[in-house]
């Protein structure tokens, strides 16, 4: 079920599939422009074994917005607010983009809170882009700033979103899981639940104090990147591995591996969380 909690006056919405004893916290999250229920998959898959819960980072989802932050200590911050909020002590987490690189940073801050991380193509961009976006307009900023918000219907954006690059090889459950938590009503249409000036000021606030604290972090971290490289170069993977972790290189994927290989990103998510060394 999907619940809320109060963060610096900002109601936030986390789907929790619910409280047993017994059973180990997995802690999901999103990247950004999409939200919790994009990753149904993985946790009607994975709740037979584990609690989970998935967090709406302000402005996506269920939660609410705002443009009232200076880095990506914001999302840090609201997953560590989420645990305090149930009172986990202990949970692996598993994040992806955004979700990933703000996963890591949480680790990077409470280490003793995650027993392991697996982070699927983190953000974390490297110091040129890092520095240069201080300076230069963002890419990734650019093309979402760009970003139509509102459409006629939803059927509008089923058709027209298919054509698209980015969605063209999604699995087709999670696409309808797209449609159903990262599109809105609006008056006689819909709109993306996610305002692209906020995923935009989120790409342009990828800052340099926030991209260094990767090098001190000390979580048992399991990196999953794509080939070619998209946000998390090479380095980065063994960087963020080097503390009895792993790291993968998947051939030929994309940044969108989790939508669109769900069964083999499934696959190495459970050979992870069920190793026993």
């Amino acid at each position: 079920m999907f619940l809320h909690f109060d963060f610096k006056g900002l109601k936030l919405s986390y789907y929790d599939s619910g409280r047993e004893p017994n059973k180990p916290v997995l802690l999901f999250a999103h990247a950004n422009g999409y939200a919790a229920g994009v990753y149904s998959y993985y946790h009607k898959a994975l709740a037979n074994t584990h609690r989970i819960l998935a967090l709406d980072f302000s402005g996506h989802g269920k939660s609410e917005s705002t443009l009232n932050f200076e880095n990506w200590f914001f999302f840090r911050d609201q997953l560590l607010a989420l645990l305090d909020h149930e009172k986990v002590t202990s949970c692996t987490g598993i994040g992806h983009s955004l979700g990933g690189a703000s996963i890591l940073l949480a680790g990077e801050k409470e280490p003793e809170r995650f027993d392991q991380i697996i982070a699927l193509d983190p953000t974390i961009l490297g110091f040129v882009p890092v520095v240069l976006s201080h300076f230069l307009d963002n890419p990734l900023a650019k093309g979402a700033r760009n970003r139509r918000r509102e459409f006629s219907s939803l059927k509008l954006v089923e058709k027209a979103y298919r054509k698209l690059p980015v969605f063209k090889n999604w699995d087709e459950s999670i696409f309808r899981d797209y449609l159903e938590f990262c599109i809105h009503p609006a008056g006689d249409g819909c709109k993306l639940a996610c305002d692209p000036l906020l995923e935009a000021q989120i790409f342009a606030r990828a800052a340099f104090r926030v991209y260094v604290r990767h090098f001190f972090n000390k979580t048992k971290n399991h990196v999953i990147v794509p080939k070619p490289y998209s946000v998390c170069p090479l380095f980065y993977a063994k960087l963020l591995s080097r503390n009895s972790g792993s790291y993968q290189v998947w051939e030929g994927s994309t940044h969108f591996f989790p939508f669109e290989e769900p069964a083999r990103t499934l696959s190495a998510i459970r050979s992870i969380i069920d190793y026993k060394p």
